[in-house]
Order: structure tokens, then sequence, then C-alpha cells
């Protein structure tokens, strides 16, 4: 008899161990060289909280009370399936659904959002003049074939929205609304921005990032086109930028 018991609790005990696996044993996935650090780590496998900390070029990137579910249904189609939560009190906010497959193809969807001036200052973007408003990334379809790869895209569809955009000029600040940028994939894997010129300053840009993750290389070429709703304290700044050509537009062009 006590050995039908065994038989009986054994499959329950290793169904519990799984149910309740402490989340402190994602730790045990996360490679020693990998450039990603947890800390504060509470909750379940399935469900928990940890502090994140990204390594990039010299830089740290870090990330609070990040909460996620996982998904143990997907695991027996081949898949990992994560929702993740970016809470308020993070320079980026908002939220992600991540599928990892086993042969390293990713998936991803989000919603986030934050400040332009603390997205430019925390993330040391090449920003040269003070500008601030809002910003939010929906992002609908990012696929990459290989995490292991050093591709940027396979496929991506998003847009990049700013609001209330302003610009510091002279101790003063400039109301310039908002602007909109899409986001795609390139069939060289290169992730592509465009802004069309719709905004009040006429500004019009295509920006590719190509190179690798591990050398990035960004080229940017656009122009701006002021029109009758472009704010004065900007017009009379683009001077600045050189001579204007036949249809008043001022191109520019750069490399980083």
């Amino acid at each position: 008899m006590s050995w039908r018991w065994l038989l009986w609790l054994l499959p329950i005990y290793v169904v519990a161990l799984i149910v309740f696996a402490p989340a402190r044993l994602v730790l045990w996935f996360i490679p020693d060289a990998a450039p990603v650090e947890l800390s504060a780590v509470q909750g379940s496998l399935w469900q928990g909280q940890s502090d994140l900390s990204y390594q990039n070029n010299g830089q740290t990137l870090n990330f609070y009370e990040v909460s996620w579910q996982l998904a143990p249904w997907q695991l027996l189609s081949g898949q990992v399936m994560l929702d993740v939560q970016l809470p308020a009190r993070n320079v980026t906010a908002g939220s992600a659904q991540l599928q990892l497959g086993f042969d390293g193809a990713v998936q991803l969807n989000a919603e986030l959002g934050g400040t332009i001036q603390q997205a430019i200052s925390s993330y040391q973007l090449p920003v040269p003049v003070t500008v601030d408003g809002r910003w939010s990334l929906q992002l609908t379809d990012y696929q990459l074939a290989d995490l292991s790869s050093s591709q940027w895209c396979n496929q991506l569809q998003g847009t990049l929205t700013t609001r209330g955009t302003a610009l510091r000029l002279n101790q003063q600040w400039t109301e310039l609304g908002p602007f909109q940028t899409e986001l795609s994939c390139s069939a060289k894997n290169e992730i592509v921005a465009t802004m069309k010129n719709d905004n009040t300053v006429g500004l019009s840009f295509t920006s590719v990032l190509a190179g690798n993750r591990q050398v990035p290389k960004l080229e940017v070429q656009g122009r701006v086109e002021p029109t009758a709703k472009t704010p004065r304290a900007i017009a009379d700044m683009l001077v600045f930028m050189g001579k204007p050509d036949s249809s008043g537009a001022y191109p520019f062009r750069f490399k980083l």
C-alpha cells in the first residue's frame, strides 16, 4: 500500500516543485557572460519581479520593479511566452509581450513611453539641443530569426510618436507639436526610421541602423523645409544649417 501512495505522491510533488518554483531560478538561465544582471528577485518563476541592469558599450541601463508572467502551456509548443510590465518609475515604462523559441527565434510586441529629456539624458543620446515632451513607441511586430545572430531584425513594424514636443532656445521653450516616425526592417536586416514632413517645421528624414549589434552604424539623411506654421525662433535658427536649396529646404546628412 505504501508503494502505491508513493507512486501517486511523486508526480504531485514534481508538479508542485514546478508550479511553486521560486523566481530566483531564472538566474540559472542567464549565462555568466551575458550583459544582463538581475537583483531584488521575488515571486515565482511563472510570475515574478526583479530589478534589471543591462550593459551596452560601457553604458548601464537600469530598470526597476520589472514584473513578468510566464505562460507554462506555451513551453509544450517549444516557445517561451512572457508578458512584461515596466512601471512608471522607469525611464521607459509600459508593457511588452515576448515570444522566444527554443531555436532562438524572437517575436516582440510592445507599448512603451516616457519623457524625451529623461530618455536623452539616461540613454546618452547624441542630441545637441534641449528637447522635451513625451514619447511613445507602439511596436506591433518585431521579429528576429536567431537571437544569437548579430542582425538587427527580420521583420519590423512600429510607430514612434512624440507629443507636446518643445525645443529650448535662448532660455525659452518653443512648442513644436507632434511628430511621427515609422519603423521598418530593410531587406538587409537594417532598422529603418522614416519621418514625413507633415509637421510644424517641415522636418523629414530617413535613418538607417546598419552594421550589427556589436558594431552599430547609423546614417541619417533628411531636410527641413519651413512652412507658415514654423515658429519664428526655429526659422531664424535654420541659417546655421547653411544655405537652403532651390526649394527653400535645408538638407542634412550625418553618420555615427
